[in-house]
């Protein structure tokens, strides 16, 4: 039977996202925004920039600057003011949070820094919120999967054809960085690059472009491999075995809570493992994680100090030349350290425990959302948004890249869900369940001028009924005197009735005694 019905299932929800990807068009200008994200946000035009002109700095900066005004004057053509509307209701956390950061300038050590940082963060956020109400949730992954296979193609020649671009010493051992940054960069990309392939495979038709994800798969296992990233190949396998459960938890009708019961069992059991298993040296690094324990400590240091509101966002990690001064004012660090190892601490540390547990609460809020929309709207795309949450949350724990301005990180994580809920209400349309946010609808003067007329008749609608209560109970009342007024006068005609009764029983008593 469960069979039968998936089966029916299947073909409907499939010709519903069919019809979605394919009668909504996406804007040219959001998909260019998406592609230009996806090379900037993964470090890779800094690197570029920094190997070859390190004077074309400044272009980096410029064309972020250009990505936020398209962005902004993208949601307010689409949508007008009603996507802040949307924020306020859906995402309220993350709104009270953004607004933490920039009052963190308050009380910064360089309100300046604050403020400018501050600003890019805002404006990474603008661009995630463009991405997410604009572009279908299985469009991004599917543009993401060709370009970050790309790019793991071109991490792999740049570390086999240009090894002083894509290859670093660390700790007296060669790794691969590629076209990236750090090899931490490149092994991240690289383990979402395997889930992201992985996903985008299943829902390919054609043996072309399934060969295709498969040499994206390729490509990414070569590149994480030889970074050297323990903590990527742990993201990956923890958010690959989570999907892996979820998806076949699914497929057997399992349920919500006989799927729940299970997950905190196995986690129970993962919790017990890792607390009794040196999980440092399982992933091959010191007891320590490299030299990040010391950094742990004196971060948790500085927490204790201002544990409230911190020393003020973007002032103490990713120093430059010009800001390096109050990192080393405020730790005792003998190289420079360019973020915390772990993102509670550096949030923490910038804004303040209050604000770093908003910020938790947030997480939740959308992991929440994505095992709902999972187990009651399950879509395509959907494990892959939990399973890069899940990844980027593992990665954390010896990473920074919570709350980061003008990374992929933090466009991804906010901009996947929100794509995701567009698409499940959409797809939902023809269901009788409910869904959760509404999505935006396009706004245009025509509907504007409608809107304002069905306002103007509901008030005139509203008048009309208040002016015919208030005559109604007039009416009420008067009724109510007049039916008072007939009771004393019914009352009054009725006692005299009975007394003329009594009187002449009376009078037939006593004429049957006398007989007259």
């Amino acid at each position: 039977m469960f069979a039968c019905a998936e089966q029916d299932f299947i073909p409907l929800r499939n010709s519903l996202l069919a019809t979605y990807h394919t009668a909504y068009k996406v804007s040219p200008i959001a998909l260019l925004v998406l592609f230009l994200v996806l090379i900037q946000g993964t470090s890779t035009t800094l690197t570029l920039v920094y190997h070859f002109s390190p004077a074309l700095e400044a272009l980096v900066s410029l064309a972020w600057a250009a990505l936020y005004l398209i962005s902004l004057v993208g949601l307010l053509r689409h949508f007008g003011i009603n996507w802040i509307t949307w924020l306020v209701r859906y995402r309220l956390l993350l709104v009270l949070l953004l607004m933490g950061v920039v009052f963190s300038a308050m009380w910064s050590i360089d309100a300046a820094l604050t403020l400018e940082r501050s600003a890019h963060l805002i404006g990474s956020t603008l661009i995630a919120f463009y991405i997410g109400f604009t572009i279908p949730l299985m469009r991004i992954l599917t543009l993401s999967a060709v370009v970050m296979s790309t790019l793991m193609l071109f991490s792999v020649g740049a570390a086999l054809a240009l090894p002083d671009l894509g290859i670093e010493n660390y700790e007296g051992t060669l790794v691969w960085r590629g076209i990236m940054t750090s090899k931490n960069t490149l092994g991240f990309w690289s383990a979402i690059s395997v889930l992201l392939c992985a996903v985008v495979l299943g829902n390919m038709n054609s043996l072309a472009k399934k060969m295709l994800c498969f040499l994206g798969m390729l490509l990414a296992l070569t590149a994480l491999y030889f970074s050297v990233s323990a903590t990527s190949v742990l993201a990956m396998v923890v958010a690959g075995l989570i999907m892996t459960y979820l998806f076949v938890a699914h497929r057997f009708n399992l349920g919500l809570i006989s799927t729940l019961v299970l997950g905190v069992l196995c986690a129970a059991l993962c919790a017990v493992a890792f607390l009794n298993i040196n999980t440092a040296e399982l992933i091959g690094r010191s007891g320590d994680l490299t030299g990040r324990g010391e950094v742990w400590s004196q971060t948790w240091k500085l927490v204790m100090l201002n544990p409230l509101t911190g020393y003020g966002y973007g002032t103490i990690w990713y120093p430059t030349d010009d800001t390096l001064w109050i990192q080393q004012s405020l730790t005792d660090f003998t190289w420079k350290v360019f973020h915390a190892h772990n993102g509670v601490l550096q949030l923490a540390s910038e804004i303040g425990m209050p604000l770093t547990f908003l910020a938790l609460l947030m997480i939740v809020q959308q992991l929440i959302e994505i095992v709902y929309c999972q187990y009651q709207r399950q879509q395509a795309g959907v494990l892959f948004v939990l399973g890069f949450t899940i990844a980027l949350l593992v990665s954390n724990y010896s990473e920074a890249r919570l709350v980061v301005n003008r990374e992929l990180y933090w466009i991804f994580f906010v901009a996947l869900p929100i794509s995701m809920l567009q698409q499940v209400n959409v797809a939902a349309t023809n269901t009788g369940f409910l869904p959760m946010p509404a999505p935006l609808h396009k706004r245009t003067r025509e509907n504007q001028a409608e809107n304002a007329n069905s306002r103007k008749h509901r008030k005139q609608l509203k008048e009309k009924l208040k002016v015919r209560l208030e005559e109604k109970n007039r009416a009420a009342t008067s009724d109510a005197n007049i039916i008072e007024g007939d009771a004393k006068v019914i009352g009054s005609s009725s006692t005299k009735l009975v007394q003329r009764q009594i009187r002449e029983q009376k009078r037939a008593r006593r004429q049957k005694k006398t007989g007259s």
